[in-house]
């Protein structure tokens, strides 16, 4: 049962390995603009 699904569907996973390294650069550039955008505003509070 379980080598028939295995050997039925392993394509996947090559999808669901694409969609998971997707969601990790989402996370990542979400988290870098966050960055950004706090350097930002300290260095604008720091110059009023």
């Amino acid at each position: 049962m379980t080598e028939e699904l295995f050997r039925d569907f392993w394509w996947l996973i090559f999808p669901v390995f694409g969609m998971v390294m997707a969601l990790i650069g989402l996370v990542q550039d979400g988290a870098s603009r966050d960055r950004i955008l706090d350097n930002a505003r300290r260095e604008l509070e720091r110059n009023r």
